[in-house]
């Protein structure tokens, strides 16, 4: 069974891997200022704004063009995403993080994955009837509390939805709130990754879901004094 798990965690590390080759979840990170400049225009230095260290961005390819700038979309506090530009050499890859590995994988839709400091459970389900609050309108399109859901392509019915998720961090147990994942289906548990920057206590949880047809990457940071997210990068966004 040990060797079940470490074959499938191994699994999805090669799929991140393969995915963050060129585009990846960082962090905003100056060990000197505590914060970094982002602008949403190259060239528009004037009206550059300044971001906390540990703020999330998504990272798209470099362009040799635009060196040492590097075009990202900045989650905002608001929820918002905002495009443009940091320097590539202010920010931290998640995945340069302590990885927390795998300690349980069940068949029954269940992970547990922990190191001395850190316990991440994750629980998936089948999607049935019951589960009203995923409502499909008109336009055949699927929504949760009027929120576009992700994960399922046009065409097809959700199968597989997140049941619960929680984040110990030194005894410090913290519970999502549903509003954080519900909208979020088609979970692949075997095909996520979660690290651990113990300076800060800071957790963060990456899954790749969607399978093919509706792929899309997923980020939670999570602290002790609770957990910020979804940061969604949807490909088919552009």
């Amino acid at each position: 069974m040990k060797r079940l798990h470490i074959t499938l965690f191994i699994t999805g590390i090669i799929s991140l891997y393969a995915h963050n080759m060129s585009a990846q979840f960082v962090v905003a990170h100056d060990s000197i200022r505590g914060q970094i400049n982002f602008t949403e225009r190259m060239g528009d230095f004037a009206n550059m704004k300044t971001i906390a260290n540990d703020s999330v961005f998504y990272l798209y390819p470099p362009d040799l063009d635009i060196d040492p700038w590097r075009r990202v979309d900045f989650y905002t506090p608001s929820r918002q995403i905002e495009k443009g530009y940091i320097r590539g050499d202010k920010l931290m890859r998640v995945d340069d993080y302590e990885l927390v590995e795998v300690s349980r994988l069940s068949a029954q839709g269940r992970v547990s994955l922990k190191n001395d400091d850190v316990k991440v459970e994750i629980a998936v389900a089948k999607v049935t009837p019951s589960d009203t609050y995923i409502k499909r309108k008109a336009d055949g399109a699927y929504y949760v509390g009027g929120k576009a859901v992700k994960g399922v392509a046009k065409g097809e019915t959700p199968q597989i939805r997140y049941q619960s998720i929680s984040v110990s961090i030194k005894g410090k147990t913290v519970a999502f709130p549903a509003g954080r994942y519900n909208f979020l289906l088609e979970p692949e548990i075997d095909n996520m990754v979660v690290y651990h920057n113990p300076d800060k206590d800071l957790v963060y949880i990456i899954a790749n879901n969607g399978g093919t047809k509706a792929y899309y990457s997923v980020l939670w940071q999570v602290s002790p004094r609770g957990v910020s997210g979804p940061y969604v990068f949807d490909p088919s966004i552009k």
